[in-house]
């Protein structure tokens, strides 16, 4: 007899989250049921994989190199899954109680890319605060539903239709921005949810984030270089100072905006400021040395 397809299939990128793992997949199995899947794309050193396996054995566990980045193991992920809707997060999060739901509910809507909010978790510290701001500030709530021009991939979900037809801009990696890109160009509109809700907890040290934050920004220069003239890459080289600051202004306008965390800005901008270099220098060095191979 045959198997009918989840409707939803999420897929979780996990990397050294032996802090969060278990809240995370608990809260997924609670909402799961013959209608979705839930899949671990996992490449940890430290001590996660034993936790996926000891207590979470149902749920199907998909090992990667311990070099490859998040958009890798979501793209692994993502070939693996079967569902007609792909959500994507990663074990850093703790979804809220409706997610699950939530996201089937506003996948009623024909936009094929839906994103949602991102929280901070109430036991976070400074560093973790930093990160929050570096990464998540544009998601903090309150905003109201509507098309953005761009959402968070930590929190995303897409009509498996949709990226299907646009495979060829996630051959490497699910990049969230190359995908958008390549959907918007289609003519589809991404959609924001302020219902659908996860909370970031604790992913990186200090030094880790550093690292991340470096290659991150090196992948999305070189994957800018790519539609760069040879002047307008020089533009972008000579222009790349700014990137800090630019940055840093849109932080400081969510949260004014927003009317929150001014504390927890303030305590955390020395740190924030040292992310947003490392990726500075991470973007620089891909427009003037492409992404890594």
């Amino acid at each position: 007899m045959a198997v009918d397809r989840p409707k939803l299939s999420v897929v979780v990128a996990s990397h050294n989250a032996r802090i969060s793992i278990e809240e995370c997949l608990t809260s997924l199995q609670a909402q799961r049921d013959e209608s979705a899947e839930i899949l671990v794309v996992d490449n940890s050193t430290d001590g996660t994989t034993d936790i996926l396996r000891e207590q979470f054995p149902h749920i199907r566990l998909i090992p990667r190199s311990p070099s490859q980045l998040i958009p890798e193991l979501w793209g692994a992920g993502i070939r693996q899954s079967t569902g007609d809707i792909v959500a994507i997060t990663t074990a850093h999060f703790i979804p809220e109680t409706n997610w699950v739901a939530q996201i089937l509910e506003a996948h009623q809507d024909s936009s094929p890319a839906i994103g949602g909010a991102i929280e901070n978790n109430v036991s976070a510290g400074i560093v973790d605060w930093a990160l929050y701001f570096c990464r998540y500030s544009k998601y903090m709530l309150p905003f109201r539903r509507g098309f953005v021009s761009e959402i968070a991939g930590d929190n995303a979900s897409y009509k498996r239709l949709a990226i299907d037809q646009c495979e060829h801009a996630w051959h490497d990696g699910f990049w969230e921005q190359a995908v958008h890109r390549e959907l918007r160009k289609r003519g589809a509109q991404l959609l924001i949810d302020p219902s659908i809700i996860i909370y970031h907890k604790r992913s990186f040290g200090f030094r880790e984030f550093m690292k991340q934050r470096y290659r991150h920004g090196r992948q999305f220069g070189g994957w800018r270089l790519r539609n760069l003239t040879g002047l307008t890459r020089m533009i972008h080289i000579g222009l790349s100072p700014m990137i800090p600051f630019v940055l840093l202004y849109r932080i400081l306008r969510e949260v004014l905006v927003k009317h929150r965390h001014y504390k927890q800005l303030l305590l955390s901008l020395p740190i924030l400021s040292l992310f947003l270099l490392a990726w500075t220098m991470g973007e620089l060095t891909g427009y003037v040395l492409s992404a890594e191979r």
